[in-house]
């Protein structure tokens, strides 16, 4: 011991004025006073690494963070975390590296699904990895694998409809380092002037709020979203007018029509389910990526086509190349991004269960609300392909819950709970599968 709710290792011990920690552990008091704790951090730091453990304790609202490249939060309840997730983003506006790796057990995971949201709402959610384990063991063993840098944001904020003023926002998560190098990627594009960007991606993964992204990286214009699997009638006009929009008079009763090409401005035109381009769409799209301009319907005089255009499908590449002349599809010119499956996110998956259980739970008056989810039940949802990705999980955690919560089976989500909702949405087989960007 070298203070009260202090300790430190050997190796610590002899170069406590040589050389800070390298990873400092904050855990409950509990955690705290057991000898066995040190020597598992010993066990499953890398060789050489210098460790300190302290105490819950030591939260407090004006506190710094240690001078420590990791900080690991040791299944302390979400709520009592506030004063270090502020010194962690206080110490990387200083520029230093410091990432706060949060390690919670399955019973507190609606806790920090609360605290999550609350957290990305108030703008203050970055520089965090997300851990969950049901014992202290079981969160050391899988440590190495989270000293890696945290993301300066762990949240994109994307307007419900985000072309509808004052639409409520929700919050997509980005700990997972896959996802974490999209993101970058994306930001990179938009940058850097890469105006025609294909995102690649399985249904529910996420493509419409990295658009987004793209969007504010872009920082100009107007977000616009076309959906072509709804909107396309396969006329040419129709297109047209959806695209490039008309003039009043253009057809029998028409008044004018603006856009999606002129309403973007200089910003983003998302066009989704692109898999459908073809036909009247590409003849549309071509006329105005060959020549950087566009004729509104029924016009005399053609406007610059400002906006960058952010196609999205769930089809896999080749799927798009053999569905097309590959001579127009060449023509779209775009850069291609893969969108990482769900199930290779296993700290994008903790958020989505966090926050899902936390909003299905805030709902509840009369059954009782659900904390988390079994070790059991956590364990078939890594297991899961997920197909369906954060859509999937969702639709399966939302039958889970009622499943428990209706018949007053606990606080914890079981394994045959999670077996029922994944047996109702995210089958192991099915036809659609080989339809989809990894299938």
């Amino acid at each position: 011991m070298f203070g009260i709710g202090v300790r430190r290792s050997a190796t610590a011990t002899r170069m406590l004025h040589a050389h800070p920690a390298d990873v400092v552990v904050y855990t409950t008091a509990a955690h705290l006073q057991d000898a066995r704790l040190d020597a598992a951090l010993s066990a499953a730091l890398p060789e050489n690494t210098v460790h300190e453990i302290r105490g819950a304790s030591e939260l407090r609202a004006d506190m710094r963070a240690p001078s420590a490249e990791f900080i690991l939060s040791l299944l302390i309840n979400p709520s009592a975390l506030d004063p270090l997730a502020d010194a962690v983003l206080d110490a990387r506006r200083a520029g230093r590296s410091t990432t706060l790796i949060v390690a919670i057990n399955g019973r507190q995971l609606a806790e920090l699904g609360q605290w999550l949201d609350r957290r990305a709402n108030d703008g203050k959610l970055g520089g965090m990895r997300l851990m969950l384990g049901d014992t202290p063991e079981a969160v050391l063993a899988e440590l190495p694998h989270r000293l890696g840098a945290g993301a300066d944001n762990n949240v994109i904020r994307m307007p419900i409809s985000a072309e509808v003023d004052n639409s409520a926002f929700r919050n997509f998560f980005t700990f997972s380092p896959q996802l974490v190098s999209t993101v970058e990627r994306i930001r990179a594009f938009a940058q850097n002037g890469v105006h025609r960007t294909y995102l690649l991606g399985g249904p529910g993964s996420g493509k419409t709020s990295l658009a987004y992204y793209y969007f504010l990286s872009r920082k100009r214009g107007r977000f616009v979203s076309v959906n072509l699997a709804a909107e396309n009638t396969g006329d040419k006009a129709a297109v047209k007018s959806l695209l490039c929009g008309h003039v009043s008079g253009a057809f029998p009763g028409a008044g004018a029509r603006t856009g999606a090409f002129t309403h973007a401005r200089d910003g983003v035109c998302f066009i989704d389910e692109s898999h459908g381009i073809t036909g009247p769409v590409m003849e549309v799209l071509m006329e105005a990526f060959d020549s950087g301009q566009y004729l509104p319907f029924g016009a005399s005089a053609k406007q610059p086509l400002d906006c960058a255009i952010v196609f999205a499908t769930n089809r896999s590449w080749q799927q798009l190349q053999s569905s097309v002349n590959i001579d127009e599809f060449t023509r779209l010119g775009a850069s291609t991004v893969v969108v990482p499956e769900l199930h290779t996110r296993e700290e994008d998956m903790i958020a989505v269960v966090a926050t899902t259980l936390a909003r299905l739970s805030a709902r509840c008056t009369t059954w009782e609300p659900v904390q988390g989810i079994s070790e059991s039940g956590w364990a078939l949802l890594r297991q899961s392909r997920w197909h369906g990705n954060i859509r999937a999980l969702v639709r399966v955690l939302e039958a889970a819950f009622v499943d428990c919560a209706a018949m007053g089976a606990g606080a914890l989500l079981q394994s045959e709970q999670i077996a029922h909702g994944i047996e109702l949405w995210e089958p192991s087989s099915h036809h659609s599968h080989t339809l989809y960007a990894t299938g």
